[in-house]
């Protein structure tokens, strides 16, 4: 979903704004109410458009555009109160992608935020580092990109591996959510699924990393997400 932030001091517009884009457009939306606030969201999760209001208290909208426009892939909308022929070159100049002024109709908002998303050159994503697991689809994806899916099996002792953090996990306790009690538990069933799932995490250089601690059990000894 693309994120909006808003940067506005007038509160009730700035309520008025996020309602329109967030629950009628259906965006991501935050709100700033200065260059601070601002900084803030961007360093909680990068915004592909941002709406600015130019007459903020701290730093002013032009000079906070200035900034912005050196990050790929953001769109840069004004929305201000200055409607004179100079501001409104000095704002598209500045880096501005659309450029509004108050009071505008929340429809007109909505359609230029929209023009300047489809404008937009798509972002590049950082590539994700680590292997992730998604237990729930019974699915593992390694650093380098590559989907397994697993058994039930598998999937319960990677489970298991993965909250452990890179600490052993006893082999009965790996014997345990398999269902049996460890006692009456086959142990040469547990080591076929582990050799089966170290096969199936295999980098390619025989190194898995699923790990044998001899006499005590195993550990996942590389970097692992655990997502839904």
């Amino acid at each position: 979903m693309k994120h909006i932030v808003v940067v506005e001091d007038n509160e009730d517009l700035l309520d008025e704004v996020l309602f329109h884009l967030g629950r009628q457009a259906a965006y991501q939306v935050s709100g700033a109410r200065d260059g601070r606030e601002l900084d803030a969201c961007l360093a909680a999760r990068p915004a592909d458009v941002v709406v600015l209001d130019l007459g903020l208290p701290g730093e002013d909208g032009l000079t906070i555009a200035r900034r912005l426009r050196d990050q790929p892939g953001l769109g840069i909308v004004m929305l201000t109160a200055r409607g004179g022929l100079e501001d409104r070159v000095t704002g598209l100049e500045t880096g501005a992608d659309a450029y509004l002024v108050k009071p505008v109709d929340m429809r007109e908002l909505v359609a230029v935020v929209d023009s300047v998303l489809r404008r937009l050159p798509p972002r590049e994503e950082e590539p994700e580092e680590g292997w992730v697991f998604y237990p729930a689809r019974w699915q593992v994806r390694s650093p380098g990109g590559t989907l397994q899916t697993l058994t039930a099996a598998e999937n319960r002792v990677l489970q298991v591996l993965a909250e452990a953090a890179g600490q052993t996990v006893p082999r009965h306790q790996l014997a345990s959510v398999q269902g049996k009690p460890a006692l009456d538990f086959d142990y040469r069933r547990l080591e076929s699924t582990i050799s089966r799932l170290r096969r199936k995490l295999d980098a390619g250089d025989g190194e898995s990393p699923v790990r044998a601690a001899r006499g005590q059990g195993y550990a996942f000894v590389e970097k692992i997400r655990i997502e839904p």
